[in-house]
């Protein structure tokens, strides 16, 4: 048994129980597997979560994978019903990144510079792809979010050899006598810069986020301080599986 504090100083959740979850191996999204079962959650201490989350992740440029994305675990939590128009924690979760990036506090790039890693304002950012801003998020949450871009499977890369594509699979081959093994001609897509012109090509290894000066003014005086007060006095009891015993002390509102 343990008890532990649900927000940390600076602003970690769960900061006591990693020894825990290290142990039984639980995967990455146990932090959001216990929050969201805080006792009398609303919508907007849920979509406050999610600012933080997309927020509190985007520092420097990372790149856009599940972890920054939880559509998997999300997902689970959802009872998806075909043509459903009510919202999903997934479609929350996607409109909630939408609007910090339509705001200016978080950018999506393509490229970055390998000599300058500190770096996130580009030309080549998706910002600056459309005169309207909103038709550039559109265009980029249809082809990354919605298509699943950002979890995207070494067998779906598409390779270059050429001028021409190729799968995995049918890409022509040669022996490198460097590593003695087989290797690809040409180069793949889903790990080389790209352009917000070819969604095909996009995948979590080559789209990354981060907050603008803007996002971490917000996240620092606003948002953080904000979750700490709101959370600082809720503590958990949990067995050595990870099961919650009980909740203790309550959310400050």
């Amino acid at each position: 048994m343990a008890i532990g504090r649900v927000m940390h100083e600076n602003v970690v959740l769960f900061p006591d129980f990693d020894d825990i979850f290290r142990k039984i191996k639980r995967d990455e999204f146990w932090e959001m597997q216990l929050f969201l079962q805080i006792p009398n959650l609303t919508k907007t201490d849920i979509l406050e979560y999610f600012e933080y989350i997309a927020l509190g992740y985007s520092i420097g440029g990372v790149e856009c994978d599940c972890l920054y994305i939880p559509m998997s675990y999300l997902d689970s939590k959802d009872e998806v019903i075909e043509n459903d128009p009510n919202p999903t924690y997934i479609s929350e979760y996607i409109n909630v990144v939408g609007q910090l990036f339509l705001g200016g506090y978080i950018d999506f790039g393509s490229h970055y510079d390998n000599d300058d890693r500190e770096k996130i304002d580009y030309p080549t950012n998706l910002s600056y792809y459309k005169e309207d801003k909103y038709q550039a998020w559109v265009h980029f949450r249809d082809n990354f979010f919605y298509t699943g871009a950002y979890n995207k499977g070494y067998d779906e890369d598409i390779m270059i050899y050429e001028g021409k594509e190729y799968s995995v699979q049918d890409c022509p081959t040669y022996f490198n006598t460097e590593t003695n093994n087989r290797a690809y001609c040409g180069y793949s897509t889903m790990y080389s810069d790209t352009s917000w012109d070819t969604p095909k090509y996009w995948s979590q290894y080559n789209i990354w986020v981060a907050r603008t000066p803007k996002g971490d003014e917000y996240f620092e005086k606003v948002l953080a301080p904000r979750f700490y007060e709101k959370y600082k006095d809720l503590e958990v009891e949990m067995d050595d599986k990870g099961n919650i015993v009980r909740w203790i002390g309550q959310i400050n509102r």
